[in-house]
């Protein structure tokens, strides 16, 4: 078989659809392109508007007898699931964990505070730091949360028996992260205590 020559028409016939392919396959690459750089704009404008999630903030209740401080958080969204609060070594060498009913009680701080205050601070109104890690869930998201709080409490003196503690509330003083917490506390506890 012997090759024909090609026409001069047949070759510009050829050169047209392979510049039609080359069009095309850039064409379809500049809207893709296009549709992609659209999609990431129109992505980053909803992440801009929607709300950022606020830091949790814990209240707390004393009851009656102010031997026992119930802990939720400020926002009604946010629901506590675990808490693990970390007090000054002295006070309360091993922490304590809460399932479901957040709270601190007074028992298990009293014999370290009446250890770590000397008698003619008991008038005064100390603050005792604590550090506590909350997991909690807000809207469908689970969070987790790590701040140093002091709990305000009284020393109240008693007839022939040791001081009784009393506690009053809590006061957000700044949020770290969890591994940090325990030397926070600590070196609080410490300058509070000079």
């Amino acid at each position: 078989m012997t090759d024909t020559p090609e026409t001069p028409a047949a070759k510009r016939r050829r050169l047209r659809w392979i510049s039609l392919a080359e069009f095309t396959a850039v064409a379809g690459l500049v809207i893709a392109g296009a549709s992609y750089w659209d999609s990431h704009r129109e992505r980053a404008e909803v992440a801009a508007a929607l709300p950022t999630p606020a830091p949790l903030l814990l209240t707390a209740t004393a009851d009656a007898a102010r031997a026992t401080l119930a802990l939720k958080p400020a926002h009604p969204d946010a629901v506590i699931q675990i808490q693990q609060l970390i007090f000054p070594t002295i006070v309360r060498g091993e922490e304590m964990d809460t399932t479901g009913d957040a709270r601190i009680e007074a028992d298990w701080i009293a014999s370290g505070i009446r250890r770590g205050v000397s008698k003619d601070r008991v008038s005064a109104p100390p603050r005792l730091p604590v550090g506590i890690v909350t997991v909690f869930i807000e809207g469908d998201r689970t969070r987790r949360d790590a701040a140093v709080y002091d709990i305000g409490y009284r020393m109240r003196g008693r007839w022939l028996q040791p001081y009784a503690i009393e506690l009053e509330g809590i006061t957000l003083v700044r949020r770290t992260s969890p591994t940090a917490l325990k030397a926070a506390v600590d070196a609080r506890w410490a300058a509070a205590i000079k």
